[in-house]
């Protein structure tokens, strides 16, 4: 079985984020009901940016003690954590740094210390390391409340994915102070 293409990808997310948008016979907070077509959307595109069937965990809510705050997602490759995706209702943009609400500006004044932290409303999604963008927001070509399957991508929706899936820490440089590390460690260092 092949893999779909990125324009089938975002064409059902566009669809499914307009159901439950527009859905009359309930409704409920609009970041909410990104939700679900979010993480379908993230199960596709693992394949599209190569990575295994499967590979990509995202665990709703999941607190930060020393941050007193919950980024929507945490993000688990092939079971390491690799990142966190907060969710802003549509419209809201992925800008932190335009963000009007006071709730909105203090969680990012939170979340900003984090090392890699994906950012969407549906219809953007921009990458922050340490506070700082790294390359641009990606905008979808459409609304996720209105295009339906319309919705569309630009090419650069899969770099700004495979960088946030792919990210990985650097450790720290040895000083010449540190101390040797154990004969035989093999967990956090090499020895010579």
């Amino acid at each position: 079985m092949t893999s779909p293409t990125l324009s089938v990808v975002v064409s059902t997310f566009g669809k499914s984020c307009k159901a439950k948008l527009a859905n009359r016979a309930a409704s409920g907070a609009p970041e909410d009901q990104l939700r679900a077509p979010l993480e379908r959307l993230f199960q596709e595109l693992t394949t599209l940016v190569g990575l295994p069937d499967a590979a990509v965990t995202l665990v709703g809510e999941s607190a930060l003690g020393a941050l007193a705050t919950r980024p929507d997602y945490a993000v688990a490759v092939l079971n390491a954590l690799v990142g966190f995706i907060e969710v802003k209702a549509p419209g809201k943009g992925a800008n932190p740094h335009r963000f009007t609400d006071e709730h909105d500006k203090k969680q990012w004044l939170k979340l900003k210390s984090l090392p890699n932290l994906l950012y969407t409303d549906g219809n953007s999604f921009s990458l922050w390391r340490d506070g700082q963008m790294i390359d641009k927001i990606v905008e979808l070509e459409g609304d996720v409340e209105t295009a339906g399957a319309k919705l569309a991508a630009p090419a650069t929706l899969l770099p700004l994915i495979a960088d946030f899936l792919r990210w990985r820490p650097e450790p720290p440089a040895r000083s010449s102070s540190s101390p040797k590390p154990p004969r035989g460690c093999a967990v956090c260092c090499a020895t010579k």
